[in-house]
Formats: structure tokens, sequence, C-alpha cells
């Protein structure tokens, strides 16, 4: 058995037993959840939680057993989510905005009888006992079960699957940011689908701190409801994807939030240009780059950045979250030396059921001099081309950095027995000028890296979760080539 040695310094924890013991009682004053249809102060999410807890309790829900969460992006998500866990149960979110099959999908694969569902809404879920999560009733006590929620994310088959969190791992991933984020959470922007495990941060975190959690708008990607909320609720705490909060920088959000102590970026590979234009416009906000898959309860590494990282050729993912263990390995298990590609494997309380030593994310890093890690791609998006290795995330970053791109992605795929690359880029404005942006790629890129077509797409194909589908983009590549022969 391999004995594995820590390659990053390990920040204890002392986390509570379960996400409740964070949460309960609520100690906030005022609102706790704003959205666009209106508020609930902290006694009121309180009050309101517990009678689902009781209705639900009343109904034969058991200990453990999943409980869809179906609603919008919206203040009576968070009440059924609280409902759930007060139940003894664990939820499953199911976003009342992604596509009608999505949804059922979802909702079956649970194996969920029962469902808490935000009232109003058009789409019903066949099969399923539900009780309105603005239900009236009896209020009872609070049951911790073991289990707190499970997110179906996009699997390898191209159907999603499930991800168990424990209520453990989620208080140990709440207390890390505790501990680790200086500033707390007064009020936190909410940019993040329910149905993916970039909203538990958000909202676990800002009741911890008994913050208020501000929802812009039932979709995740309205910059014009974000910018609002900012400047109206002065708004504290943001997290967003790089991508989206490039475009929030290029449409003027910084003039509306400028009371942002702290933002966040996740889900994607963190580009050097973003962190100049952050702080280009929010000098006096702290920027970090979190890292974390979500079979390890949101995040596992991050980075502050600073100005300095505008000017490296890719941004650090960081070190460990408090209480979480980072090893890069080889495949056959061996330490790799600092400086060294290898694999992330990931130990701590914050990894997903069934519980095991280890998470092997398939994700390519190495560790710097400065005990960071830097991230290199996926394994299975590592490329062989021309002999040599190349990932797509490093082809996608220099596509990126020119002045007439947006947004980038690369497809991949086999023509006559040779692999191909196409670059797709979304303009600026306008069109992109293809003789200069090849010129950059040649001064960036090993000729053999550099794609054999660029075309310009109005928008790039994405996953409900906004990260960039590479399944389509790679369907558009076959096309591309296709049509060029």
């Amino acid at each position: 058995m391999t004995h594995w040695v820590p390659d990053l310094p390990v920040v204890p924890l002392d986390a509570p037993p379960h996400i409740l013991d964070l949460v309960e009682p609520f100690r906030g004053r005022g609102a706790a959840v704003v959205d666009a249809g209106g508020s609930l102060d902290h006694a009121e999410l309180d009050e309101r939680s517990a009678v689902v807890a009781t209705a639900l309790r009343a109904a034969g829900v058991e200990p453990d057993s999943p409980v869809v969460v179906h609603a919008r992006l919206s203040r009576w998500a968070v009440v059924a989510m609280l409902g759930v866990l007060r139940a003894g149960a664990r939820y499953v979110p199911v976003d009342a905005g992604f596509p009608v099959a999505r949804q059922r999908y979802i909702a079956e694969a649970s194996g969920a009888r029962f469902a808490v569902s935000e009232p109003g809404l058009d789409v019903r879920l066949d099969g399923l006992r539900t009780v309105p999560a603005d239900t009236d009733g009896p209020r009872g006590g609070t049951v911790r079960g073991t289990l707190a929620y499970t997110c179906f994310t996009s699997g390898s088959t191209g159907r999603p699957k499930g991800v168990t969190i424990s209520a453990a791992a989620l208080a140990a991933s709440t207390a890390a940011r505790l501990a680790y984020y200086p500033t707390p959470v007064s009020t936190f922007l909410l940019c993040s689908s329910i149905s993916f495990d970039s909203s538990v941060a958000g909202i676990y975190w800002t009741l911890a701190c008994g913050g208020r959690l501000v929802i812009p708008s039932d979709r995740p990607a309205d910059l014009l409801a974000v910018g609002r909320a900012a400047r109206d609720h002065r708004a504290s705490h943001l997290l967003m994807l790089p991508s989206l909060y490039d475009i929030a920088l290029r449409g003027g959000l910084a003039e509306r939030a400028g009371t942002l102590s702290t933002v966040i970026v996740a889900g994607e590979a963190c580009p050097p240009d973003l962190v100049r234009q952050h702080f280009d416009a929010l000098p006096g906000t702290r920027l970090y780059n979190e890292y974390g898959p979500t079979e390890c309860t949101v995040w596992s590494a991050v980075h502050e950045c600073t100005p300095a990282d505008a000017d490296l050729p890719d941004v650090p993912i960081g070190g460990a979250v408090p209480g979480t263990s980072l090893y890069v390995r080889s495949a056959d298990g061996a330490a790799v030396p600092p400086g060294e590609p290898g694999e992330l494997h990931i130990g701590g309380p914050g990894l997903a059921e069934p519980a095991r030593e280890l998470y092997r994310t398939g994700d390519i890093v190495s560790v710097t001099a400065g005990a960071e890690l830097r991230f290199h791609g996926r394994a299975d998006h590592q490329l062989k081309l021309g002999g040599m290795r190349v990932d797509r995330s490093e082809i996608e970053q220099a596509l990126r950095t020119h002045r007439d791109v947006a947004a980038a992605a690369v497809g991949v795929c086999t023509v006559q027995g040779r692999k191909k690359v196409v670059g797709f880029v979304s303009p600026t404005t306008g069109e992109v000028d293809r003789r200069s942006l090849r010129a950059h790629l040649i001064e960036r890129l090993p000729a053999v890296a550099v794609p054999s077509r660029i075309v310009a797409l109005p928008r790039l194909p994405v996953l409900p979760n906004g990260k960039v589908d590479h399944g389509a983009i790679d369907e558009l590549a076959h096309d591309t080539l296709l049509q060029k022969n």
C-alpha cells in the first residue's frame, strides 16, 4: 500500500459534526434571504423551514432519504433545503429553470418519493408527493440526519451523475470558509443555480455568518440584475465563473459594486488577464481563485490573487483549504517532484459518500516553489499532437488572451486517423482578425498546437452550469472539418 505524505501544508480544522450546528440558531437580524419577489428575515426562515420539516416527517420521510427540492433560484429554494435538512433527510436540488427533460431525469434518477416545491411552478414532477415550500402548519423540532444533499453533475457518459455529500462534510466545507476568509459575509450575491454545488458555498457561509443572501435573479447569468443588486444591497461578497465575471467587468459591474470586499472565481481556469481587469476596476477588493471537484464539497484549494498574477502564464489554484490534504502523484502512485506535473489526489473531511481515504481527481497539477498548485488541465483533455503533449486549456488560454476574443473553446476530432484541433471564439465586438489571432497563437504555442481552423461563434455552447460544453464543441469541430473536406 502506498504511504501518502502530504505535498502541501495542512491547516487543522475544528468543524462541528453537522451543518445545522453552524446555522441553528438562526443568528442574524433583519433579512436573511432576498429575491426579486420578496424577502424572509432570519426568524421567518427559521419558522418556515421548521414547518416544512414537520410536514415532511408527518408525510413519512425517513432519515437520510432523498427529497427533491424543486424551485427556481429563489428564497423558496433556501426554505426547502433547510426544511429537508431539519427533517433529517437529504435534498436533491432540481432547478425549475432547467429544461423539463433534465428536471424530470434528475428527479427520477434520485429515487425520491417526496418533494418540496416552490409555489406557482408550471412544471410538475410526476410520482412525487409534494409539500409546498410556503406550507402552513405546526412546527416541530429538528432531526439531524447523516446526509445533506445529492447534487447531479455532468458524468462521463453524458448523463448527469449523483454525488452525495454528508452533513459533516458540508459542515467542514463551511467551517473552512469561516476559518480561511478574513472578512465575514454581510451580503452575498448568489449567482449559481441551485442544482450546482457552487450555490452551497454562498448559502451556508452566509447563514453561518448571520448575513444576508441576495438572489439578483432566477437566471444566474442576468448581469444587469447582478449589478443592480450589488448597488442596492451594498454587496460584500460575490462568487462567479471566471468567464461570467469577465463579461460582468467588461459590462461595467465595478461601477455598481464598489462595496465588494471579496470576489471569488471558481469552476473554470482563471486567466491572468482577468486578474488584471479585476485590480484595474476594483483595486480595493480581494480576489480569490478557488478550485474543487463536486466530489469534495465545493472547494479543496484556494489562492488569493495579487496584481502580480496578471503577469504569470497561469493563475495558481493555491494551497489546501483548512482541513484538506492535497497530494500530487504519478500514474503509479509515486510522489512527483516539485514543478513536475502529476495527478491531484484529495483527502480530508469534505469527501463525498461513500467515505474513502482519497479522491482521485483526474486533474493534472504541479507544486510551485511557493507550495501552491498550478493547474495544467484534465488528464482526459491531454492531447498528443505531433509527438507533444498539450492540454486543451493551454490552447484555450492562448486564444482568450487575444484582444478580439471574449471567450474561447477548443474542439478535438480525428480525421483520416489524425487528431485535429479547431478553435472556436466568441468576439468581444465586431469580427475577429484571424491573421492577427494566428500570429498571436504562434508566439504562444508549439506549432503543432495551433488550431487548423478558427471559427467565430456569437456564443459558445455551454452546459446548464455555464461551463463550456466540450462534447458539443467536439461535434462542431468534426462538422467543421467535414465541410472543409
